[in-house]
Formats: structure tokens, sequence, C-alpha cells
């Protein structure tokens, strides 16, 4: 049975890629910057591999070089355990996609 997300349906063709990254989270007034890395990209999001606990619907930013100032901002889409470690995998839809 082909998934929801199959390359059918999306809107744009994912790329695999594993590029350092740091996800930006704000919690109880605090911005955390927290280490974690993509798995694969596309015009309009990202799949990361993430210690993060995310939630659906959760905004989160997400920088390459450390300057959260430049942060993507990001909704959460979807969220998977990644086998028994503590590592779990997030789809997040990029809120500020423009077209070229």
């Amino acid at each position: 049975m082909r998934d929801l997300f199959s390359a059918g349906r999306r809107r744009s063709r994912r790329i695999p890629a594993t590029i350092p990254i740091r996800l930006v989270v704000e919690s109880e007034g605090l911005k955390l910057e927290l280490e974690s890395s993509t798995v694969d990209l596309s015009f309009h999001g990202v799949k990361v591999r993430t210690r993060v606990v995310l939630l659906p619907g959760e905004t989160v930013g997400m920088v390459t070089e450390g300057d959260i100032r430049h942060a993507i901002s990001a909704r959460v889409v979807w969220v998977q355990r990644a086998g028994t470690d503590l590592w779990s995998l997030a789809g997040l839809e990029f809120l500020e996609t423009r077209p070229a």
C-alpha cells in the first residue's frame, strides 16, 4: 500500500542530503538551539533526524550556521520514532517559501 506521502503526491521532489543543522525551539520563554541533521530536502520542506521532542503543529526554526536571527521558520507536520534509540524523524514544512 502506498502511503500518503508517496512521490506522486508531493508538491516538490525530495533530494537526499545529510546536513548538520540546529533546530531552534522556544520553551518556557527560552530559545534553545539543539543539534539535528537533515535526511532529505525539497523546496517546501525537510525531513530531519533529531533528539528533540517535537509535536505536530509546533513551529520551529532551522539554522545551519548557528545564527538564530536568520532561522528558517517551519511547521512540524509529522513525527516518527527512529528505531529503538533516542532519535526521531520529523517532517518540517517551510513557512516562508517563495517561488524563484
